[in-house]
């Protein structure tokens, strides 16, 4: 029999993120089994708009769930993060990240941090691979690796850390000149290990308020600089972080599955106005564009290490974030970020994302029993 092991983000950040699934859903009726004895304690009791409590599970807890209702030949063990050991590991032919990955596992519990790096570390049978993560999870990586296979990026110019505590005017002053021979007037700064917004700074207009940015820069640095060892300074792309739109395109094993459109950084409240009209929503886009985005979200699938599994085999799930408002690119359309443990905004959406990722595991399983390492082709 195959085991899986499956690594659970904590119930609280999921509930936070409404990752959900209500467990009498009449469209996923497999997912009456996390009634079970077995499977309770990982449930999350919520209210409804009538104030009645009804019993959900997050995503990765209904993955397993979808497995061992489908598949009864495979073995499915469910681990949570204090117990992520490499022996737990080894128990499993092989280990899936879903939600739980190093970086929320730094912004969570960053006492958990560094022993889940250890395991990762001399855990062979890890899927994505410990490799992979670190280029997925530092952006400086990826963005350089995207910007040399002629990926539209934002402009990006990445930096450590050293220095600044020793002598922060100095740092401060150097950054800038920096800034002004690349051209950039106006800029953001986010970590290279931030998450979401966390983080996020913005400075507009340098040579109009030199003061007032260099004491901001000064605050910013201040207040992140014992957090994160690096950053990634871009230049500011008017409206992005306002109205521009940003396309988060998921793929399911290298495949095309749906995207989930954003207007200003904001979700909308439904479903169908989340998803674009050549998609059934009602977030409008023209055809030439929206063609064009699916291709550059496909260029960049095709781009991406692959790993030493049956045809060259992509990270299970993978999400682009196509960010538009940079000039100087077809439509304005640039890559934002690559994620392999995303969120799927899943009450808002009536794709099968659990059937299809939950198949992909399985099939994956399979495959990883002819290698019994896996390894990233980049």
């Amino acid at each position: 029999m195959t085991r899986i092991g499956i690594v659970l983000n904590f119930k609280k950040a999921e509930k936070k993120k409404n990752e959900l699934l209500y467990v009498n859903s009449r469209k996923k009726p497999w997912l009456k089994l996390a009634n079970e004895p077995e499977f309770r304690p990982y449930s999350i009791m919520r209210a409804d708009k009538n104030d009645i409590l009804k019993r959900h599970v997050p995503v990765d807890v209904a993955l397993g769930i979808y497995i061992k209702s489908i598949y009864p030949d495979v073995i499915v063990d469910l681990i949570r993060p204090e117990e992520i050991s490499i022996s737990r590991f080894a128990e499993n032919d092989i280990v899936f990240l879903m939600q739980y990955d190093l970086l929320e596992a730094y912004h969570l519990d960053r006492s958990n941090f560094e022993k889940f790096k250890k395991v990762l570390e001399k855990s062979n049978n890890v899927y994505p691979p410990y490799d992979y993560q670190k280029f997925i999870n530092n952006k400086c990586y990826y963005y350089d690796y995207l910007e040399k296979h002629n990926i539209p990026i934002a402009p990006t110019h990445c930096i450590d850390i050293k220095g600044f505590n020793r002598n922060p005017d100095a740092y401060i002053e150097n950054l800038l000149e920096d800034i002004k021979k690349i051209g950039w007037d106006s800029f953001i700064i986010k970590p290279v290990y931030g998450q979401e917004s966390f983080g996020f700074g913005k400075f507009i207009n340098v040579s109009e308020n030199i003061r007032k940015i260099k004491t901001q820069l000064l605050n910013y640095f201040k207040k992140f600089a014992d957090k994160y060892k690096g950053f990634i300074v871009q230049k500011y792309i008017a409206g992005f972080d306002k109205g521009k739109m940003e396309a988060r395109m998921y793929f399911i094993n290298g495949k095309y599955l749906f995207c989930m459109a954003t207007s200003g950084l904001t979700w909308t409240t439904t479903m169908r106005e989340t998803r674009p009209v050549q998609e059934g929503g009602t977030f409008k886009i023209s055809d030439k564009e929206w063609s064009y985005i699916k291709h550059l979200a496909k260029k960049v699938m095709k781009t991406l290490p692959t790993f030493n599994l049956k045809e060259g085999k992509n990270s299970i799930i993978t999400r682009i974030d196509i960010g538009s408002g940079l000039e100087e690119v077809p439509f304005s359309f640039f890559v934002n970020e690559v994620e392999f443990a995303p969120a799927f905004f899943i009450e808002k959406q009536d794709e099968p994302v659990i059937q299809n990722i939950g198949d992909a595991l399985v099939k994956t399983a399979e495959e990883y029993r002819n290698h019994k390492k896996i390894k990233v082709n980049f």
